[in-house]
């Protein structure tokens, strides 16, 4: 195996160990996200990153900063 295989399949990984605990951590994939909006409401906007992490995080812990109780 060469050491250009070896390194995508490491990143391929991390890249799935990274998504696997942002889901655990209630934090849908960006590019999922992305992708679902162009296949299905190709003519809205798309949120930036940073904008759909401040939803994703709204929605999780509400809107008074992930205070539950």
């Amino acid at each position: 195996m060469s050491n250009n295989t070896l390194w995508q399949r490491i990143c391929r990984a991390l890249k799935a160990a990274r998504r696997t605990a942002d889901l655990m951590a209630g934090m849908p994939d960006y590019e999922n996200y992305v992708a679902r909006q162009r296949r299905h409401n190709p003519d809205a906007p798309v949120m930036t990153k940073l904008q759909f992490q401040d939803y994703c995080s709204k929605r999780r812990c509400g809107s008074n900063g992930g205070r539950c109780c």
